[in-house]
């Protein structure tokens, strides 16, 4: 295989979020959605700080993006660190490889990329044990065995509150924005 790619952090939060965004997709009828994951590399890590979601074609049950919907969501990082560093789209049922359509058309197709399946169109969240993490390694994307996923992508926590006492509502996950 050809040289290491940075492993991959993304927070609770952002899983939440991109969970909730995919299963969007699907509210009003079976179809697959798409977001795209936006961060920072820095050496052997990467960060993902932002989800994205292209105006996707979902008609035919399937998600398409084309050059016009792509280039409006790279236009959200014009201007700052932040590069591409993957996608997570949905699936129906429980179905997590890639389609030979995914490997042909996922926007992300660079060395390192990665390309998350979500089962069940994202509707039951997003659990990466029941999820199909694919790497783009050596020209093409290769489905991730089990046991190597920790040397790809790896979840930290969102939000951490330790307080023992004088908890506030912000503490039971009321947050203000």
């Amino acid at each position: 295989m050809s040289a290491v790619s940075p492993v991959v952090w993304v927070s609770t939060t952002l899983l939440e979020i991109t969970g909730s965004l995919l299963a969007s997709f699907a509210t009003e009828r079976p179809a697959e959605g798409v977001v795209y994951w936006f961060g920072m590399e820095c050496g052997e890590h990467a960060v993902v700080t932002s989800a994205v979601v292209p105006d996707a074609d979902t008609r035919s049950g399937g998600v398409l993006t084309g050059p016009g919907a792509n280039a409006e969501a790279l236009a959200t990082i014009v201007g700052t660190p932040l590069v591409l560093l993957g996608q997570v789209h949905s699936h129906p049922r429980g179905m997590v490889r890639h389609s030979w359509v995914d490997d042909r058309d996922t926007f992300a197709q660079f060395p390192g990329a990665l390309s998350i399946v979500v089962p069940h169109f994202g509707r039951r969240g997003i659990d990466l044990q029941n999820c199909g993490v694919h790497r783009h390694i050596d020209g093409r994307y290769r489905f991730l065995a089990r046991e190597d996923i920790p040397q790809h992508l790896r979840v930290i926590a969102g939000v951490s509150d330790f307080r023992r006492s004088g908890r506030s509502s912000q503490s039971r996950g009321e947050y203000a924005t």
